[in-house]
């Protein structure tokens, strides 16, 4: 394992054991939270990684933070840790995009939410990437229809939003540009199932994907209960987590209301339910802008909910949870 500004970098972790049999190199373009994250769950996957950035310092910290999440998922029971131990070895840091790209069979562009820079990324990649290469933006919501003209090779460019963390969360959004062959959505698909991801597959680009437009409008609700009044940030967040989150986490909400409808599904579901459930449509937000109070009545509530917790302890919280589930879903088959 290296980090390193200027020297070559050389030559199923999410729900279960890495059984993969994907093999090359990979780079990770951007070493933020994201990219360090993506670099992890390749790292245990036993792949050849390497993690690119500018920014030495940053690229020194993401290099060990990416170590640490193969880590952590191999000790974790979610990855082999002889599997992991090899990828780590093989985990490495430069700060030239074309020695990081050189030979790849895969590219995870991570850099910040910015077209014009993605685009710049893209158009060097491109350049300097083998002309098979697969490159994907893990951008969460803008348009890689505008990201891909850039490169020499588009038909090759996809949209691959992972859910935050990446190395951890198993869902990973599919989504073609206007200029993306079928057959690079078909390499996609395999390659992230081969290392541990759950693909989903978009049939057209769209602003936020699936899950983040539909976290969206839950959190616009959620946002609005606690303006209006009706309940606190805390509560709110209770009703979620211990109610249609723990639903939400088996299976969708089409096969949930599905089982809501009995021995009638969806149908039965629709028909019975259909008044009650358009009534509260109607009352629903509608809003499209924050108001302008949203950020300040939503920390007051958070410094509560936390109870003085650190960032540190949240997050070692979430992911204890995180992987309880994803070990027993997978002890579930």
């Amino acid at each position: 394992m290296h980090a390193d500004s200027g020297t070559s970098a050389g030559g199923r972790a999410g729900g279960r054991q890495t059984a993969t049999g994907v093999s090359g190199a990979v780079a990770v373009i951007g070493a933020g939270l994201t990219g360090a994250s993506w670099a992890g769950l390749y790292a245990a996957a036993g792949l050849e990684v390497r993690l690119q950035d500018v920014d030495g310092e940053r690229l020194e910290a993401a290099v060990e933070r990416a170590a640490a999440a193969a880590g952590f998922l191999a000790g974790s029971g979610l990855a082999s840790m002889p599997t992991a131990e090899r990828g780590v070895e093989l985990l490495t840091g430069t700060a030239d995009l074309a020695e990081a790209v050189a030979g790849v069979i895969h590219v995870q562009e991570c850099v910040r939410e910015d077209v014009a820079l993605k685009r710049e990324v893209f158009a060097a990649v491109s350049a300097a990437a083998p002309a098979d290469a697969l490159i994907c933006t893990s951008s969460s919501g803008l348009s890689i229809s505008d990201i891909q003209t850039a490169a020499a090779h588009p038909e090759r460019c996809l949209a691959a939003h992972p859910y935050n963390p990446p190395h951890l969360v198993p869902l990973v959004e599919l989504a073609p540009g206007a200029l993306t062959s079928p057959e690079a959505m078909e390499r996609a698909v395999a390659f992230y199932a081969g290392v541990g991801k759950e693909p989903v597959r978009l049939t057209r680009d769209l602003p936020g994907y699936l899950a983040n437009r539909l976290s969206a409008a839950l959190w616009r609700e959620a946002v609005d209960l606690v303006l209006r009044g009706v309940a606190t940030v805390e509560d709110v967040d209770k009703a979620v987590s211990y109610g249609p989150g723990l639903r939400w986490a088996a299976m969708g909400p089409h096969l949930l209301y599905d089982l809501g409808g009995g021995e009638e599904g969806i149908i039965g579901h629709v028909e019975h339910l259909a008044g009650v459930k358009e009534g509260m449509l109607r009352d629903l937000a509608t809003w499209t802008t924050f108001p302008p109070e949203t950020g300040e009545v939503l920390d007051a509530g958070l410094t509560q909910e936390k109870a003085a917790r650190s960032y540190d302890e949240l997050v070692a919280e979430r992911d204890a949870l995180l992987v309880a589930y994803l070990r027993a879903r997978r002890e579930q088959g």
